[in-house]
């Protein structure tokens, strides 16, 4: 059977209508699908977005004739083409014994997910690559589960007198502090951009180390809810993995003792904090937002007054250390 690859709107139509049969949904954020079918219709298909494999769904009469395997592996071969050497797969663990055919290792596996990666390198190497950077970086002999040592994730989109504020409270209670930066472009400020804010703000302490989230800690548009029913369950399946890959492998490998977050206002992140709390437990510190004249600080409130031309109310909000790369930015964006 000759596979094919979805370019035209009645065919993403084709592909949702089956992806429905298996509690699947289609997601409109995918680079490329592929599909194979007969004269019944489609009987298997398969998507990609930039390195994560996604939406896999073979037709149960015909999951004896290897049409998965036969499916990846083309998709291997079309991100090999396009530079992509690393693949992550969110799937059903039904699907898991396919993968391990094909080389990929488990990460992580609950009751709906199974996270599993192949090809070029992997997630015990990406944590040794941070293991060297905090050895040289903050002087560090070694690291253990006994090491006092703090951690947050932020997008910083932009960096603000919160984050900084959120960091100087963890720092304040720790020897070490890791601050991990998400590494996805899915912001208003591009990942380069929100990481060099989140440098220059934190240089001068020096038990601070800024570090790339790398592909483990992921955001919310990175992780694949396309097999969950509802966007509640989506957030928590989410913060579930989130929260396991940090339990498993950060907080030992690292020495992580304790991750700091904000309180939140949206649903969506008072339901991943929730899920963090719950699995995380005493390792999860809560803290309440910070505010500046009386106003709680707010990345999207920033963002709200930059885009509306308004900088130097914006810029009372983030730290003086980032002043010039904000100002450098939004020159580049809007004149």
């Amino acid at each position: 059977m000759t596979i094919k690859e979805v370019v035209l709107p009645t065919e993403k139509e084709r592909i949702a209508s089956f992806l429905e049969q298996f509690g699947l949904r289609f997601e409109s954020n995918v680079d490329q699908t592929i599909y194979m079918e007969d004269e019944s219709g489609i009987i298997a298909t398969l998507s990609a977005s930039k390195y994560i494999l996604k939406c896999l769904a073979v037709k149960p009469e015909y999951r004896s004739e290897n049409l998965a395997v036969t499916l990846v592996g083309e998709m291997i071969k079309r991100l090999h083409a396009a530079g992509i050497y690393y693949f992550q797969i969110f799937t059903k663990p039904e699907y898991r014994e396919v993968f391990l055919s094909l080389g990929f290792k488990l990460i992580l596996e609950t009751d709906k997910v199974a996270v599993m990666e192949g090809g070029e390198g992997d997630i015990n190497s990406c944590i040794e690559k941070m293991r060297v950077q905090m050895k040289y970086s903050l002087g560090m002999d070694s690291v253990s589960g006994e090491s006092d040592i703090a951690c947050a994730v932020i997008n910083g989109d932009p960096f603000t007198n919160g984050h900084l504020k959120l960091v100087e409270y963890a720092a304040s209670r720790h020897k070490f502090v890791l601050v991990f930066v998400v590494q996805e472009d899915c912001s208003y400020f591009t990942f380069k951009e929100r990481y060099a804010m989140a440098y220059l703000a934190l240089k001068p302490m020096s038990n601070v180390l800024v570090l790339p989230s790398s592909e483990y800690i992921v955001s919310k548009a990175t992780f694949p809810g396309y097999f969950l029913k509802t966007a509640d369950e989506t957030t928590e399946e989410y913060a579930k993995y989130d929260a396991l890959i940090f339990e498993k492998y950060f907080i030992p490998k690292l020495g992580i003792c304790k991750r700091y977050v904000g309180t939140e206002t949206s649903d969506y992140m008072r339901i991943y904090n929730q899920t963090l709390q719950d699995v995380l437990k005493d390792k999860l510190e809560i803290v309440p937002r910070f505010d500046e004249d009386g106003e709680v600080i707010s990345a999207k409130r920033v963002r709200s007054l930059i885009k509306e031309g308004n900088t130097e109310e914006a810029l009372k909000f983030v730290p003086r250390n980032n002043y010039s790369v904000i100002q450098a930015i939004i020159l580049s964006r809007h004149v």
